[in-house]
């Protein structure tokens, strides 16, 4: 019964595409597990949540692309604009194209991806992993300098 449970989650996470065939809303919940699809016109949404695990999946259909955010501090998705709030915890970015905006203390932000544009109110340590990124934060953590690690080509990090 439990790997039954899981593959409903997964089925139902991984065909959004599928979802949008479907009309209405559909919601599942059984022992240990929910599942909510829903299709507001211009997005479809689907949103799992299991012991131990939650994730909320959200497929935009036209401009203005919205942001896969799985539980964890993960910003997943292409070409999209976003702001978010760190909330004192460790966040990853992981696209290409994205504007990010992220406002509060964050500890630690992780940028993989291509022409990513990224702004940061407090700033504690940076990774950031591909070429032609700019990130920018406001004010250190704690006020020391944040940590600073770049891998690739055109790069840039720097204070605003």
């Amino acid at each position: 019964m439990a790997i039954q449970k899981h593959m409903l989650a997964v089925l139902l996470l991984a065909g959004s595409s599928a979802y949008n065939a479907c009309a209405g809303d559909v919601s599942v919940n059984m022992p240990g597990i929910s599942v909510k699809a829903q299709d507001n016109g211009a997005n479809a949404i689907v949103n799992v949540k299991t012991p131990g695990a939650s994730v909320n999946a959200v497929q935009g259909n036209g401009p203005g692309k919205q942001a896969r955010r799985v539980d964890g501090g993960r910003i997943m998705g292409n070409d999209m604009s976003k702001s978010t709030s760190c909330n004192g915890q460790p966040v990853s970015i992981q696209g290409n194209g994205n504007q990010i905006s992220l406002s509060g203390a964050c500890p630690q932000v992780n940028v993989s991806g291509n022409e990513n544009q990224i702004t940061i109110e407090q700033l504690g340590k940076v990774q950031v992993v591909g070429n032609d990124n700019q990130v920018r934060w406001a004010q250190a953590l704690n006020g020391q300098k944040p940590q600073v690690q770049s891998s690739g080509n055109d790069n840039q990090i720097s204070r605003q």
